[in-house]
């Protein structure tokens, strides 16, 4: 009878840790055993908007201003990319990105420009300089998922200031991932623009 009880009680335990799970994180980790915070998707195959990614690890911040680019630039704020942290030990092990990589781009605003090149003047001297967030972009790796677009999903949460969208569907190829396959540097990544991604150099001295 004991036995029974006690059988009983683990299995309701178990029962109720489950129930505190998100859904989708269980069966999504149990997918992606090299990352720590894999994506989550619900039924229809739409993202979560990743949490916390501003404390993730920082790899790097292109820039491709409208005034350089003929006021046509798709992207003419900062793009702050982040990637989920045991994603990127993976990577500086092997040099491989992980199933289940998650690489966030929050875009940000640079201050107004007061001269012809949008550039501006501050205390460190001329450039372009951080203003308020923008955008949220964020790009997966499943090769189950995304077969089709070189194993790499990407997701658009609003070119806008936040709050961004909760959920996001696939962007189709030809909105990001076609932009990737043909001139990204590494596994659908910029990687040459993350100089972070690389050992620091110490000195010998």
């Amino acid at each position: 009878m004991k036995q029974s009880i006690n059988s009983a009680l683990a299995g309701l335990t178990v029962s109720a840790a489950l129930s505190l799970q998100p859904m989708g994180v269980a069966a999504e980790n149990t997918a992606y055993p090299d990352v720590d915070t894999g994506p989550v998707f619900n039924g229809k195959g739409e993202l979560a908007q990743p949490k916390g990614f501003r404390e993730w690890v920082f790899i790097g911040a292109p820039l491709t201003p409208h005034a350089l680019n003929d006021s046509k630039a798709g992207f003419p704020e900062f793009h702050n990319v982040y990637v989920e942290p045991a994603a990127y030990l993976y990577y500086k092990k092997t040099g491989k990105w992980p199933e289940g990589t998650v690489l966030v781009k929050e875009l940000q605003l640079t201050k107004r420009g007061t001269y012809a090149d949008g550039s501006r003047t501050e205390a460190s001297g001329r450039g372009y300089f951080p203003a308020a967030p923008n955008g949220l972009d964020v790009s997966v790796k499943d090769s189950r998922r995304f077969a089709r677009t070189n194993n790499w999903g990407f997701f658009n949460f609003g070119h806008h200031a936040p709050p961004y969208a909760s959920l996001a569907e696939a962007a189709p190829k030809q909105a990001c991932a076609g932009c990737h396959m043909s001139s990204a540097h590494e596994d659908m990544v910029f990687s040459d623009f993350y100089q972070q991604l690389k050992p620091l150099p110490v000195s010998d001295r």
